[in-house]
């Protein structure tokens, strides 16, 4: 996992045009009594250094990229140290792995509170960008996914899917319609809501391909899946909610349900940077 998150590292410097990358790799407690560390007091700063240089081979060995890099190795529970590194770096974007069969919590714990956007890389997964999944509903937080989606495969020739899943209410029954007449007019009304947005989009090299989807389960997130596989894209990219004290806290249930059940396409969840810590440093001034 160590190796496909510092060559997509590599990757991201490229596209993103980064100025500085650095490398965190978290020693879990070592839970030993402290009279066993009393007696054996460079026991913790062998254990730092050995990973430390192991990073520095992995590194040396799969970064392929000419920007500076740093090398932060901690020692304690992992999303705290990562999002303690995270608060006081202020990066653009950090990206963990997950393993296909667990680590969801992790991805999860961090999205929560990260005070960035998050990018989720499953393991044996080169990140691509010629294929983009982003699931519009035309609020503020699936505009601001978009706008960042553009910015970054600025100068790539992407195609840009803009999914938009709509639902048939239970009153259309008052309509004197049935359920499938009902259904062609909302997916009017999304196809000419995408079309409206893709019009007053500016892109560059990028292409915008619009995609309406009926919900019929109540279970949007499983269609937006199904259809990103169809589709067979590269990367699917949500945004955090923020508008309001409480959302700024919490990443949406949407996006949380994503990082649930998709554990095989790349996932990039959009947060303004700096939302969290302003909120935080908020409360803590109104405590």
């Amino acid at each position: 996992m160590d190796q496909v998150l510092i060559e997509n590292a590599c990757i991201i410097n490229k596209i993103a045009e980064t100025t500085e990358i650095t490398f965190i790799n978290v020693i879990k407690d070592f839970n030993l009594p402290d009279s066993v560390l009393e007696e054996f007091p460079n026991l913790l700063n062998k254990a730092l250094e050995e990973r430390r240089n192991e990073i520095k081979y992995l590194i040396k060995t799969y970064f392929k990229c000419d920007v500076s890099t740093n090398i932060l190795i901690k020692q304690g529970g992992e999303t705290k140290e990562i999002l303690k590194a995270a608060n006081d770096l202020k990066p653009d974007l950090i990206i963990i792995g997950r393993k296909k069969l667990n680590d969801s919590v992790l991805c999860i714990r961090i999205a929560r509170r990260s005070p960035c956007s998050l990018l989720v890389i499953p393991e044996k997964t080169e990140l691509k960008f010629d294929k983009i999944f982003i699931p519009v509903d035309f609020s503020d937080y699936s505009s601001i996914s978009l706008e960042r989606t553009l910015l970054l495969t600025k100068k790539l020739k992407s195609e840009v899917y803009l999914q938009n899943v709509y639902q048939v209410p239970s009153s259309y029954r008052y309509s004197d319609m049935t359920y499938e007449e009902f259904a062609d007019i909302m997916k009017g009304h999304a196809s000419n809501d995408l079309e409206v947005l893709i019009k007053k989009t500016e892109t560059q090299s990028q292409k915008l391909i619009p995609v309406t989807s009926l919900d019929k389960k109540g279970k949007i997130i499983n269609l937006i899946l199904e259809t990103a596989n169809k589709k067979g894209v590269d990367m699917i990219v949500m945004g955090a909610k923020g508008r309001t004290v409480a959302s700024v806290l919490f990443i949406g249930s949407k996006s949380e349900r994503m990082i649930r059940i998709n554990n095989h396409i790349p996932l990039m969840i959009i947060r303004k940077k700096g939302a969290v810590t302003g909120i935080l440093k908020a409360l803590k001034k109104l405590g």
